[in-house]
């Protein structure tokens, strides 16, 4: 199923380099998309928080990554991409369910990961913007050290990860 799903996306007009669509594409021929079933390279799924009416976006310093990014992370086995999305809401903001069905993604990256602490070393990255005020937010403590609704200006000013800056940038064209 989450090959079907995958497949189904790996669009150029979402991808951010040529070499992005053929990478997602080859990776998706080795199987064992999760991080339970390929610890150093598998398939995310993130979610950028956008409050259409003051321009703002949602980010948060993580911790065990160190940076300022966007929510979201890794997909579990068994899991399709709606599952994941909700888990990820759920578990880093509080919100339950907020995803009602399956979204289109509007960005496809691939992050190096150089983080000693985690045995990932590659991470195939699926993009979706979540819609939202945010009213409804209990942010998890144990995930991050800081969360920030800023404008797409302020956020570029602390994001330093390339695919995070890659995503901050589709949004403003799409949305301001």
């Amino acid at each position: 199923m989450l090959y079907e799903e995958i497949q189904k996306l790996i669009d150029p007009s979402i991808c951010d380099s040529e070499q992005t669509r053929v990478h997602f594409l080859n990776r998706l021929e080795e199987g064992n998309f999760t991080r339970d079933e390929n610890p150093q390279t598998h398939y995310c799924a993130y979610f950028l928080p956008y409050h259409q009416a003051k321009k703002k976006v949602f980010i948060v310093h993580h911790k065990k990554s160190g940076l300022w990014i966007s929510p979201g992370g890794h997909i579990d086995k068994g899991e399709g991409l709606l599952e994941t999305l909700n888990r990820e809401i759920d578990e880093e903001l509080g919100v339950q369910n907020f995803f009602r069905e399956a979204q289109s993604p509007f960005l496809l990256t691939i992050t190096p990961i150089e983080n000693a602490v985690q045995p990932c070393k590659m991470h195939y990255d699926i993009w979706y913007v979540a819609l939202t005020d945010g009213a409804n937010f209990a942010v998890d403590p144990k995930e991050f050290h800081e969360t920030r609704w800023l404008t797409i200006n302020e956020a570029e000013q602390i994001v330093t990860d390339p695919p995070n800056r890659k995503a901050l940038a589709v949004i403003r064209k799409k949305y301001e």
